[in-house]
């Protein structure tokens, strides 16, 4: 299958080229963009599941993130919630909260017919900035390392919520670095910026949120490999496991950093 390239394009609306695209500057201004492939039909020819099958180890990282901050939250936004199913496994963990998914991407909107409809969850290809509405707690997993001027959006992102959980995939390791993998990680699923723990914890910090709490959390213990590559580095990655998270973030990747964070 042939990749796709991310490049520039000279046009004035801006383009979160990941679980969905999203914001305009402060003044309300069109910000540069950069081709989506999550608009455009790539993704979904290369990830034909929009990997829903990782979804309730998602759900769990954030219901994780609950638990561990005690967080009492009567509304929640899941910012960029692609097919839509880690906002409904948390609607039903959370049946007294309302749900919001927010989400640009059509084809990532086809997906929405498989979900359970349900009082407290609704879903909506909709700029969430355009939206005047502030809620208890918003989620954003897997996103900012997909936009152009995630500085930007992070401190717009503020404004929106009083609690934050986000999940930070920590691609800037070794083996990543020394093979091709910043290069399948840009072209296959639209990473534009690569963290570690330190680089995503003082963006964060940078940016103007309150960091509460943050654990790393190993995905590749909790669902299957997508590829062969995967597949292939998986013995290694849990041989070095035994060593701790921190060093196989570092070292091996497939680590990824939760962060539960406040406005303020």
């Amino acid at each position: 299958m042939r990749r796709q390239h991310l490049r520039r394009l000279p046009t004035s609306s801006f383009h979160l080229p990941g679980r969905s695209q999203l914001l305009k500057d402060r003044k309300g201004n069109s910000m540069p963009e950069l081709r989506s492939i999550y608009t455009d039909g790539s993704y979904l020819e290369l990830n034909k599941t929009w990997h829903q099958e990782d979804s309730p180890y998602k759900a769990k990282l954030v219901s994780t993130a609950i638990s561990r901050n005690k967080l009492n939250f009567t509304s929640c936004a899941d910012i960029g919630c692609g097919a839509g199913l880690v906002t409904e496994l948390l609607a039903k963990e959370f049946p007294t909260s309302s749900f919001e998914g927010y989400e640009l991407s059509e084809d990532a909107k086809e997906f929405w017919k498989n979900r359970q409809s349900s009082d407290n969850l609704t879903f909506k290809i909709a700029n969430i900035f355009d939206s005047q509405e502030r809620f208890d707690l918003v989620v954003c997993l897997d996103v900012f390392e997909h936009v152009e001027d995630y500085f930007g959006f992070l401190r717009n992102l503020r404004a929106k919520g009083k609690w934050f959980v986000f999940n930070i995939p920590l691609d800037m390791n070794v083996m990543k670095i020394l093979t091709p993998g910043i290069r399948f990680a840009r072209e296959e699923v639209g990473h534009l910026h690569y963290f570690n723990q330190y680089t995503a914890l003082r963006t964060l910090e940078d940016t103007g949120y309150r960091i509460h709490d943050s654990y790393l959390s190993s995905g590749f213990t909790s669902t299957m490999p997508r590829n062969i590559r995967q597949a292939a580095i998986l013995p290694i990655r849990l041989l070095a496991s035994i060593f701790g998270k921190n060093f196989t973030s570092r070292v091996f990747g497939g680590v990824s950093l939760v962060v539960t964070a406040s406005a303020d």
